[in-house]
Parts: structure tokens; sequence; C-alpha cells
């Protein structure tokens, strides 16, 4: 299935919303890669389930992910995570504040809140670890924040982390470009060695992205999908989404998840 065309006015803003907002996913379990002594998994699913046809309406999407040594060792560490997706869809930004990622620089959960209020579009939780100690590192599970962004004129996500014990605040920044062929309309990569510095490092997260909000007298949703199916095919497996962890000094292990795109009748 060829992507819809965006409209003039969202192209940039909409390719976010590529986030696979048209798919109705059903449960299923993580999808896992190998290889070097890692094992990663990838997971994804849209809230409500199952969409219309021909009119995009608010949705809800969750991410996770988790990294592990498949020998009990420390799994190496990981410099860059790249998050495709494919989709017919459409993000809602118009009357939605945009969020500098200074603002966001060494805040605690409740600066990073007050600081931007309009410009929330996700929560969630991320782990990590220090491993001063090889045999016993550092544990810390941080909540997160997502936060509408730009860089270089397209939109963004700054992905705002914070715990308390022990002390770890950073912004994780996912910047987007967007392929013209293939199943993956929106590709979201994250320089994760140049945003977090050495310590910490990433083990799992979790993030629910989602927004209803009002602006110039319209209710309006931050994600959209529907479902644009044959009129004789009610539901269809296609490409969701797919993650690439890119570890130091290897290995490159890439993650897809099929989903169904089922129609709201």
């Amino acid at each position: 299935m060829k992507p819809a065309p965006v409209k003039t006015v969202m192209a940039a803003a909409a390719l976010l919303l590529h986030v696979a907002l048209y798919l109705a996913v059903v449960p299923a379990l993580a999808e896992q890669s190998g290889g070097g002594g890692v094992v990663v998994s990838f997971d994804g699913s849209i809230s409500p389930r199952k969409v219309p046809r021909h009119r995009p309406a608010p949705v809800s999407m969750a991410l996770s992910g988790e990294i592990r040594a498949s020998d009990g060792a420390p799994p190496p560490y990981l410099t860059r995570i790249e998050i495709a997706i494919g989709a017919r869809g459409g993000l809602e930004t118009s009357g939605l504040p945009v969020c500098p990622r200074s603002r966001l620089r060494n805040a605690t959960r409740r600066q990073a809140l007050a600081r931007c209020p309009g410009a929330i579009v996700g929560r969630g939780q991320i782990s990590t670890e220090v491993p001063l100690d090889p045999k016993n590192p550092l544990l810390a599970r941080a909540d997160i924040v997502a936060f509408n962004g730009r860089s270089g004129g397209r939109p963004a996500v700054w992905v705002h982390a914070f715990s308390v014990s022990p002390p770890v605040s950073f912004v994780l920044p996912f910047h987007m470009r967007f392929p013209h062929r293939g199943a993956y309309g929106i590709v979201l990569e994250a320089p994760v060695a140049r945003a977090l510095g050495r310590w910490p490092r990433v083990r799992s997260f979790r993030l629910t992205i989602g927004r209803r909000y009002r602006a110039a007298g319209e209710s309006r949703s931050y994600l959209n999908a529907k479902c644009p199916l044959p009129p004789r095919f009610h539901s269809l497996t296609i490409p969701l989404a797919r993650a690439t962890y890119d570890f130091a000094p290897r290995p490159t292990l890439t993650t897809p998840i099929l989903r169904r795109c089922e129609v709201l009748e």
C-alpha cells in the first residue's frame, strides 16, 4: 500500500503522525531480535483498536522497547536508536505550543512541566543503569514527558527524563526525516550517546503519545488515524513500525512490527 498524499499545510507535521496512526493494533507480544550477545525487543499499539476507513479519528500510540544481554554480561553501549513508522494518518499541531529544547535541560520534572505545560504530547518511563561497578550497576527508573518541538524547521519530539534517586536528568531528542519511498513514511532518530554522554545507559522505555486540545475554539487531536482499506477488506496485516538499535562497538539490531489495520464500521 502506497502512502497517502499529505496536504501541503500539514506536510512536515503530518509525517510525525505517520506513527502508524491508521493502524488498529491487536494485542501481541513484543518482537525480538538478537546478535553479538545482545537481545532487543520492540512493541507498539494504538488506541482505540479500530478506526474509520475514510475519516481520520483521534488516537494515542504506545511504544516500548528493552535491551538485555543474552549471556548475563552488561550489554554494549547504545549509541543511537531509530524508529521508522509507516501509516496513513495525520498530526495536528495548529495552535499547539512548541517547547524550546533549551528550556528542558537540567530541569526537574516539575520544572519541565511548568516551563512548557502546553507542549506536552506524551508520558512514560525509562530505565537506565550506570555501570560504575559492572557487577553491580546503579539502576535508575525515571519518569519521562514528551514535548512538541521543532528542529531545523521540522517537527521533533523532546523526551525529558528525571529521577530523584539516583539523581538523573536528561533530554533525549528525536529528530525526523521523511522517506518518499518504502513502507515507512517517517523516521525518528535519537543520538543517544551524544545526548546522554557516557552515563547513563538506556535499558528499557515505554512511551504513550497522544493528546486532545482546543485551539481557535475547536477541539483537536495531536494524533489522528484511519484505516483506508478497499471496501471488501475489514482488516489487514501491515507494517506498524521498525526499531533499529546501534551499539558500540557492535552490533546493529533491527526489529520490525507487523500489526492489523482494522476498520471501524
